[in-house]
């Protein structure tokens, strides 16, 4: 297995202040060390400022001319727009959703800051050596035939099943509850946390010891215990790209109800206890009252055992031996 020396530029990647953002960049690229895999981080804090974006410009090229690197891999669209600012290292992005799907409001129509973030990956995935995104929908959006489609992979050690009293007792968690599921920040409008509150309401009317379960800036490793503790997750955004959530969920055996947005529909599959639902309230409360009274756990570690971690690495490898090569 060839060795390759890479400087990834993301700006995802988990701070101290928020330990969980963009902890599935950093799994997938320990991922790839077994594989041979060297890399060096250049993290761009743009929601500290976006003039980072500019000062990265230079931080990189002071890093390209101390190490030789083999490649540059980029996470986002504006990541990638730093490393194309030079010519001498080959540059593979990875296109992760709103970068080309742009960013809309609640009513779906996209922000003028999505418009500028969807041109500019567009003209981007043309002037780099290989362009990696998460879903046949992006790669569709892109209109770009040599892009690999490869799905975030899921750490199938570290999300796995346990018993969900023993979860809740750790997390100091009402063991006579039923909890909803939403690992997100409600803010984020896209991610419609209203549309699950007027859900879970709804619901509550059958099962009043329903709440919603909000979990936002846990470290990546204490997110299998919410996962066992949950009795469903319910995912109603107006856009993914391929959500890591449902794929967690999924390694876990925890039932997921999901609009159809994203490559949601190909994550839970066939799995029996998962299902889709319009991004409508009452429909989703019925689900939710459904998955709830039937209390068990479903076998989709099974079907999502497909984007193990491992697996998911070599398919990256192979992208980088024809970005360097060529």
């Amino acid at each position: 297995m060839p060795t390759y020396r890479v400087l990834v530029v993301t700006n995802l990647w988990p701070t101290e202040a928020d330990p969980g953002y963009g902890s599935f960049v950093q799994a997938q690229m320990e991922s790839l060390r077994l594989l041979g895999v060297e890399f060096d981080v250049l993290f761009i804090n743009g929601r500290e400022s976006r003039w980072n974006y500019l000062r990265a410009i230079g931080e990189m090229r002071r890093k390209l001319k101390t190490t030789c690197y083999d490649l540059i891999h980029a996470h986002f669209g504006l990541s990638g727009l730093v490393a194309r600012c030079q010519l001498r290292t080959p540059v593979v992005v990875s296109f992760m959703g709103d970068d080309v799907l742009g960013r809309p409001r609640r009513d779906g129509s996209i922000t003028f800051y999505g418009r500028l973030l969807q041109v500019s990956s567009f003209v981007l995935a043309r002037l780099v050596r290989a362009v990696i995104v998460k879903s046949h929908q992006i790669k569709s959006r892109l209109r770009l035939k040599t892009a690999c489609v490869i799905p975030n992979g899921i750490d199938l050690q570290l999300f796995r099943p346990m018993n969900p009293q023993e979860a809740r007792r750790i997390l100091g968690l009402d063991p006579q509850k039923k909890f909803v599921l939403f690992p997100y920040d409600s803010a984020e409008e896209r991610k419609r946390f209203d549309l699950i509150e007027a859900a879970v309401s709804k619901a509550r009317e059958r099962l009043p010891e329903l709440e919603i379960l909000q979990v936002r800036g846990a470290p990546h490793e204490r997110m299998p215990l919410y996962m066992n503790a949950a009795d469903v997750l319910v995912l109603a955004s107006i856009f993914e790209g391929s959500p890591n959530a449902v794929k967690e969920a999924m390694a876990v055996n925890l039932p997921v109800i999901t609009v159809d947005v994203g490559d949601a529909a190909d994550l839970i599959g066939p799995t029996e206890g998962c299902h889709l639902a319009p991004r409508e309230a009452a429909a989703m409360a019925a689900r939710i009252v459904e998955v709830c009274s039937r209390g068990t756990r479903t076998q989709g570690r099974k079907w999502i055992a497909r984007l193990s971690m491992p697996g998911v690495a070599k398919q990256i490898v192979e992208v980088y031996a024809r970005a360097a090569g060529s």
